[in-house]
């Protein structure tokens, strides 16, 4: 089996032709590059460029397979991106689910449902109702005192701290705080 020459191997076999083919036309002392006689260099210099021909036919057939590669991998990146984006939806919609079940659908069954201490029981799962603080409601913004708001660069209403006070009675102008039905899972 003989061993397959490189490229960079095939173009020093073609300078060093051509160069013999130089020295042997200006007649110069053969003995200097005695490697091919004469009569073979035209012969070796076409050989070559044929070895040439194929090499680069074969290196441009994997340049085009290296490009295609590259289209199909941009292509799968963007269905990849179009997917991600399609079950981050996804996810928002089942989130969105999973609130009305939790905020909506539950606290209505427990109450209807449930006995006098707010607890309805399955064969899966006991549902109690609690009452918890709900979120905080600023209803004028333009009442809260300024130990309440919060200064970024837009001014906020600190809601965290303002609850607190709220939870421990007091009274705070332009926001209110109720009580709101939830449900645990047990």
């Amino acid at each position: 089996m003989s061993k397959k020459e490189t490229t960079r191997e095939l173009i020093s076999e073609l300078v060093d032709l051509e160069l013999t083919k130089e020295y042997r036309l200006k007649d110069i002392d053969p003995a200097l590059h005695p490697l091919i006689p004469t009569e073979n260099i035209e012969e070796g210099l076409q050989i070559v460029k044929n070895k040439i021909r194929k090499k680069t036919e074969g290196i441009d057939h994997f340049m085009v397979e290296l490009n295609r590669r590259e289209y199909l991998i941009d292509a799968e990146i963007e269905a990849i991106k179009d997917e991600t984006a399609r079950l981050r939806l996804r996810r928002k919609a089942v989130e969105s689910m999973k609130n009305y079940f939790k905020n909506e659908l539950l606290p209505m069954i427990v109450e209807q449902l449930g006995n006098d201490d707010g607890v309805y029981e399955t064969d899966t799962a006991r549902y109690k109702m609690f009452e918890t603080w709900g979120p905080t409601v600023i209803y004028d913004e333009t009442k809260v005192p300024k130990e309440y708001r919060v200064i970024k660069q837009v001014e906020s209403i600190n809601k965290i701290e303002a609850k607190k006070d709220m939870k421990c009675g007091i009274d705070i102008p332009g926001m209110s705080i109720i009580k709101v039905k939830r449900v645990r899972r047990s």
